[in-house]
């Protein structure tokens, strides 16, 4: 068996799914100022490699529960129509054509929220999804974010009956280096659109540096 791991946010997409949300509650007058200088520090701290991602999963959980059931998807189901979907890297459809199209296992492995980014999955042709809180993942002792992505892939892949270790060959793609982690365990990491510090890394390592915003 081969398997393909992709990131979400600045990999398939071409921006920060979250981000896309709060801009989208921002431009409904649903959220303050101050919901907005939070979220910028948190994201902030993801970029220097010190977030305390806990504190941000509380913090989007937090957000989501602020608005009514019914509101709240129908405001998700308008978010992916108008921002998320439009928003996926000009490459990304193709290269998960070409992956699927090779008999390769697709999985995508994001430290956002499930809700969010399941429709843009499943719009992908994508089965597999990992998310921060897939309840697959819930009671696993970390995250699904940094070294806690490879805690969460074995689980999901024990439950195919299969193991990181046990792939013929496996990739993971993914923009940032908080993904180091996961990057590591593969056949064949591939930095796509990378942060600096993951370009940096990856060039140091000789691992393929890719760009799916680039239409070809």
């Amino acid at each position: 068996m081969r398997a393909a791991f992709l990131d979400f946010d600045h990999t398939l997409l071409g921006a920060d799914s979250n981000q896309l949300w709060l801009e989208y509650l921002d431009a409904q007058g649903m959220v303050s100022p101050e919901v907005l200088r939070r979220h910028e520090a948190y994201m902030r701290d993801y970029a220097a490699g010190g977030l305390d991602f806990t504190a941000l999963d509380a913090f989007r959980a937090e957000l989501d529960g602020s608005v009514e059931p019914g509101l709240l998807q129908a405001c998700r189901e308008a978010c992916v129509r108008e921002r998320l979907v439009p928003a996926l890297a000009p490459r990304a459809t193709d290269v998960v054509a070409q992956l699927r199209a090779q008999g390769v296992l697709l999985i995508v492995v994001s430290a956002s929220r499930e809700a969010l980014l399941r429709p843009v999955v499943r719009h992908l042709g994508i089965e597999h999804l990992i998310a921060a809180d897939s309840p697959q993942g819930a009671g696993l002792a970390q995250p699904c974010f940094g070294q806690g992505k490879v805690l969460h892939v074995e689980h999901a892949l024990r439950s195919m009956g299969l193991c990181l270790d046990g792939l013929e060959r496996s990739w993971f793609y993914s923009d940032s280096h908080n993904d180091l982690p996961l990057l590591e365990q593969v056949s064949d990491p591939v930095a796509v659109d990378p942060d600096p510090l993951l370009e940096r890394v990856a060039q140091w390592r000789g691992w393929p540096v890719v760009s799916w915003r680039e239409a070809v």
